[in-house]
């Protein structure tokens, strides 16, 4: 299977001058919980979760006018491109913790994976098992840590 079999193509992005507010309306709106951030072109140049909104935003005091570029995640960012081999991109979340994938295809972002994905994907069955086990793995160890 290639990343373009389970991928979503229907991707909610935004630019790195909206306000954080708006980003998170859509978020909330949608019940999702990452977005890309693109260009003018539609070129990758970060992404913003739910997580950065609250760690970056709400317990730092900014205003809800903050632009999402002064708070997005910059990189490495997590990609795929849509031929990449499934198995190949798997193994990669699980060595690098990484439940999400963006995928860019002549440096446009034209879809999203995550692990929900590939867990609803055909035949996916035992493969999710073992990303779900490689992933939960480290947060059980970073828990213990703290």
């Amino acid at each position: 299977m290639r990343c373009k079999d389970a991928m979503v193509t229907m991707v909610f992005r935004c630019r790195g001058e909206d306000p954080v507010q708006k980003v998170a309306q859509l978020m909330q709106e949608m019940r999702i919980g990452f977005i890309p951030v693109t260009d003018e072109s539609g070129g990758l140049v970060g992404v913003v979760t739910d997580r950065d909104l609250a760690v970056r935003v709400l317990a730092e005091g900014k205003s809800p006018r903050t632009p999402v570029g002064w708070v997005m995640t910059r990189g490495p960012m997590f990609t795929c491109h849509p031929d990449d081999d499934l198995r190949e991109v798997e193994r990669r979340m699980v060595e690098e913790q990484r439940k999400r994938a963006v995928v860019v295809a002549n440096d446009k972002v034209v879809g999203v994976l995550s692990v929900v994905d590939i867990a609803v994907g055909e035949g996916a069955g035992r493969r999710t098992g073992k990303l779900m086990h490689g992933l939960s793995r480290h947060e059980s160890i970073s828990h213990l840590v703290t």
